[in-house]
């Protein structure tokens, strides 16, 4: 059994679809593939995504273990880092292999 998003597949081809499959999953990892993201930075980059959206995208990447948040007070104020865990930096080279295939491969308008 594999588990994915709290939910077992018997395939970990399929439970990894699970996670990539969901809209703004994997912008999200490749927009954290450079550097640490702050929420409102990664809300800037997801153009179209609500909030809400992004807010539980990134709760799945997290109860993944793909992404990690650390929350930082400065002056006061809760800021909300988010970076890729190792688990998912090794992700990456996978997403590149699905962008070079999109390009190559589906038409562009």
């Amino acid at each position: 059994m594999f588990v994915a998003n709290n939910e077992e597949y018997h395939c970990p081809v399929e439970a990894l679809a699970n996670i990539l499959g969901k809209k703004w999953v994997a912008n999200i990892i490749w927009s954290l593939s450079k550097d640490s993201k702050r929420f409102g930075e990664l809300n800037r980059r997801m153009k179209g995504c609500s909030k809400k959206m992004l807010s539980q995208q990134l709760e799945i990447l997290i109860n993944s273990e793909i992404i990690d948040n650390e929350k930082e007070i400065n002056n006061n104020q809760v800021e909300s880092v988010y970076y890729l865990t190792p688990k998912g930096k090794s992700l990456l080279p996978t997403i590149e292999q699905m962008v070079l295939w999109g390009e190559k491969n589906l038409p562009c308008k």
